[in-house]
């Protein structure tokens, strides 16, 4: 299981700092509010690596929750 925290919201997209190694692309992506979407890209540098979300339609997530990927 990875975790991370929402850093920011860009558009349709959401930015999230990896707590270790983030996941795969395509993974499905939990919060307390169940699945909130999958895990569309990897950014930014390899010691401290960020993940893009794709969330779904009805998500509703902000800046500093924190997700998981099971």
């Amino acid at each position: 299981m990875n975790t991370g925290e929402v850093t920011s919201i860009v558009g349709n997209q959401v930015v999230v700092k990896a707590s270790g190694q983030p996941p795969q692309i395509g993974t499905p992506v939990l919060s307390g509010k169940g699945r909130v979407g999958v895990v569309a890209d990897i950014i930014g540098p390899l010691e401290k690596p960020y993940f893009v979300v794709k969330p779904n339609p009805d998500a509703k997530l902000k800046v500093g929750d924190i997700i998981r990927t099971n």
